[in-house]
């Protein structure tokens, strides 16, 4: 049995998934956070897992690393975690500087900041979009300029798809420029790096690679398809893995993932490696050097038996994680998530009660928000519910979880109620 730090985590998917997971295996952690009503929901009075899982909760600035550090030198841990974006390069720091296993690599902020993994990619003579960094106005309308509409525009160092937007044109520019001007800190109230990138928009379809690196050794798991919504943001909003794809086009988008990572220096932990399948080839949108979220590593598990979560303690241990597939009588499994079209206070959930009859539905999760009001949809925090769907003799599964939740009916009211979601 090991004693973890686990510093913040990310609310929903693996937030989750990893405290339950962490007692079964006999482990026990400290969690570490700045606000933990961050992890209370407005409409639920059961505690969020991380709290509740946790053998003891300790509030400090973990915003402040050489502050954080000092207040953690009188414990003991057996290693340090976490599966929040904004604090994997503090997790790093803090292993470094008590000498614990971390499930992380030494050049984890190339493959964070987009900007430094773009670069890394170019040095390495791999295919990279057309792309531009800015800081100012006028160098993001040059930016623009040269590199033609349509185009995406991307913080470099948000997660989520916070603030990632299409442009077509000029007022959708500044649109968007100034939508990030006005956002000088991020989610977790960190500083922001005010780089703009800006990328020729690639078309194709989208998917990602999962993958585990041991002290320089590279697995990969297999290949995650994607859908995308909301216009002119990139809202996921379904998975399925295996992804339907040819032997010929699995074979190089694994191929062109691995050179990536070498290019990036990811020599150890897990990669949720993020790919545009355009007509000259594969084209890395980003690399995540963590577990997928959205549940992707709950669909894994199912068709593979691969726990990728457990392969992430194993790393925060220093153990060589075990990666080996099997057959688990699942040939494909999918995640549908519930982006409602609109913002507004919501009246009605119509059609739940479809779910609990539909076999092809293994599990599900729909919020209470009837008579809340919810945030247009912008990013992934706008979910209100999702659907994990399977099949066991082929790709059909992304086909199952879109129909039942095609029976999930939102109504609106017209006039202003209370409560709030996001």
């Amino acid at each position: 049995m090991a004693h973890l730090l686990m510093i913040e985590s990310w609310v929903g998917a693996s937030g989750n998934l990893l405290p339950p997971l962490l007692k079964s295996l006999g482990h026990t952690y400290t969690f570490v956070a700045r606000k933990p009503e961050h992890y209370q929901s407005a409409h639920s009075t059961e505690k969020h897992p991380v709290l509740r899982h946790a053998d003891s909760v300790l509030v400090t600035e973990t915003n402040d690393v050489p502050g954080l550090i000092e207040f953690l030198r009188p414990y003991r841990f057996d290693g340090v975690l976490t599966v929040c974006d904004y604090y994997i390069e503090t997790v790093r720091e803090v292993a470094q500087a008590f000498g614990l296993p971390c499930p992380f690599p030494a050049q984890v902020k190339t493959v964070r900041q987009k900007h430094l993994m773009r670069l890394a990619l170019d040095r390495a003579g791999l295919a990279n979009p057309g792309y531009r960094l800015a800081r100012t106005r006028e160098e993001v309308a040059e930016a623009a300029a040269a590199i033609g509409y349509p185009l995406v525009l991307k913080p470099v160092d948000l997660a989520s798809s916070a603030f990632v937007s299409l442009i077509s044109n000029d007022s959708e520019l500044e649109a968007a420029y100034q939508a990030l001007e006005a956002f000088p800190l991020n989610f977790r109230e960190q500083e922001r790096d005010r780089t703009y990138l800006l990328e020729a928009y690639m078309a194709g379809d989208e998917v990602s690679v999962e993958s585990v690196s041991y002290q320089g050794e590279t697995e990969i798991l297999g290949i995650t398809d994607k859908s995308v919504t909301g216009t002119p943001y990139f809202i996921e909003d379904g998975h399925m893995f295996p992804a339907d794809l040819t032997e010929e086009t699995r074979a190089r988008t694994e191929e062109f993932v691995r050179d990536a990572l070498r290019a990036v220096g990811f020599d150890h932990g897990i990669a949720h490696t993020e790919v545009k399948l355009t007509a000259d080839g594969p084209r890395v949108v980003e690399i995540n050097p963590r577990t997928a979220g959205n549940y992707i590593v709950e669909l894994i598990e199912r068709v593979t038996g691969v726990d990728l979560l457990r392969a992430f303690v194993d790393l925060s241990l220093g153990k060589r994680p075990v990666v080996a597939s099997e057959h688990r009588g699942v040939a494909s499994a999918a995640v549908s998530f519930l982006v409602p079209p609109q913002g507004g206070v919501v009246e009605s959930v119509r059609g739940v009660e479809t779910l609990e009859a539909d076999e092809r539905i293994v599990r599900y999760k729909l919020d209470d928000c009837a008579g809340k009001r919810i945030e247009p949809p912008i990013d992934n925090a706008c979910y209100l519910g999702y659907v994990i769907a399977q099949d066991a003799e082929g790709l059909h599964a992304r086909r199952y979880a879109e129909e039942a939740l095609g029976r999930i009916a939102l109504s609106f009211a017209p006039s202003e109620q209370r409560g709030r979601i996001r």
